[in-house]
């Protein structure tokens, strides 16, 4: 996906030339280190980092684990006093230059004397963007930037949209059969796709922070919305987006209490439907106008501390997100099944366009068997 990183590149004049072939495969290693702890670091990066010989032999490694915990350079350099001096560190983002919980790794890096630092790309965060790279210039380190940029960019997708639109990154899922239908005229709809697009479907439920549906989905469906394949992975705080917030006291929705759930409500909520939620143990966000924006609400669930969200329907919440160009990632499984009926409800709705120029167009990324069916991956360009 096009990525807000490229925002903060240093010109070219301020990137050292590589005097010679840096092995690929050490920051390859410190990407497959950062992935050990993807999906359990939100709202932070994941990262990793080793030093090296001038062999290529790894003297240490460490990768950023949680949240508050110890960032990957410090991992890797916590049995150093000091750095042999013609030892390299590879790290897969630009070591940060501020306080936030745990200092700054660039001052870590000269208080190790390390002298030689390899950095796969630099730090989106407004707070770093190229200057934990320039600190470490001014004290004489020598600094590579871009080995492996791209995929060391393509880590974080959800931190860099993040970190720095301050919002959430949204992930569209459906399934749909071969001509974009989610259920009979009937509304019958179990199951149009197969067992293994449902398991990979509850991974995607573990993989995000939040999952969201509307409130025509809760009352047709009543979908539990958690992870029931995945043991041991996180389960999603469950949203759902309701103007009147008439949620009904038998829904999964507000029975299961396992984890926070959310409404997001307009101004006409009325004040008995408010408190009985309220009793319920929901947080309800109140937006300004008596239909939620999308926008809003983004902005009020980040500052709730979500950072991810999963949009799994119906079809009018998911045409919303359309229609104000707030979905960054599509995961479309399509079936084989062919419905082919006028009645039968589209996965998107109608988004009200009049023009080809101005439809929504995603950039297919990937296109995968998943048992009988397929799984679409692409990005809204």
């Amino acid at each position: 996906m096009p990525s807000e990183v490229s925002e903060f590149i240093l010109p070219q004049s301020m990137i050292l030339p590589f005097e010679t072939v840096i092995p690929e495969e050490l920051m390859q290693e410190a990407i497959r280190l950062a992935r050990k702890a993807e999906y359990q670091t939100e709202p932070n990066p994941i990262v990793g980092a080793l030093l090296a010989d001038p062999q290529g032999n790894i003297l240490s490694s460490g990768f950023h684990q949680k949240p508050g915990k110890a960032h990957a350079e410090v991992m890797a350099l916590q049995g150093f006093e000091q750095v042999p001096p013609e030892a390299t560190l590879y790290v897969t983002l630009e070591p940060c230059s501020h306080f936030g919980k745990t200092p700054p790794c660039a001052e870590l890096l000269l208080q190790k004397q390390v002298k030689q630092v390899v950095v796969g790309c630099l730090d989106p965060n407004p707070l770093v963007a190229g200057r934990g790279v320039a600190l470490l210039r001014e004290k004489g380190v020598q600094v590579k930037v871009g080995l492996c940029e791209q995929d060391c960019i393509d880590l974080n997708p959800v931190f860099n949209k993040h970190i720095v639109t301050h919002l959430p990154y949204v992930t569209l899922k459906a399934a749909t059969s071969l001509d974009g239908k989610i259920a009979m005229p009937s509304g019958e709809s179990q199951w149009i796709t197969g067992a293994e697009a449902r398991a990979y479907g509850h991974l995607l439920r573990s993989r995000h922070q939040a999952i969201v549906v509307g409130s025509q989905t809760l009352l047709k469906d009543n979908p539990q919305l958690t992870n029931r394949i995945e043991p041991g992975q996180r389960q999603p705080i469950r949203i759902a987006f309701s103007s009147l917030g008439n949620i009904q006291e038998e829904t999964s929705f507000l029975q299961n209490q396992e984890t926070q759930r959310i409404v997001v409500a307009g101004c006409e909520i009325k004040d008995k439907q408010l408190q009985f939620l309220q009793s319920m143990g929901v947080k309800v966000l109140v937006a300004p106008t008596a239909r939620p924006a999308v926008r809003w609400a983004l902005e009020e669930l980040y500052t709730l501390g979500i950072c991810s969200l999963l949009v799994e329907g119906g079809a009018e919440l998911v045409g919303s997100f359309l229609q104000e160009g707030l979905v960054d990632q599509l995961c479309l499984f399509l079936s084989g099944k062919l419905i082919a009926s006028p009645e039968a409800p589209a996965w998107c709705g109608n988004l009200g366009i009049s023009h080809l120029a101005d439809v929504p167009h995603f950039k297919f990324k990937s296109v995968k068997p998943m048992g009988d069916d397929l799984l679409i991956t692409g990005y809204l360009q």
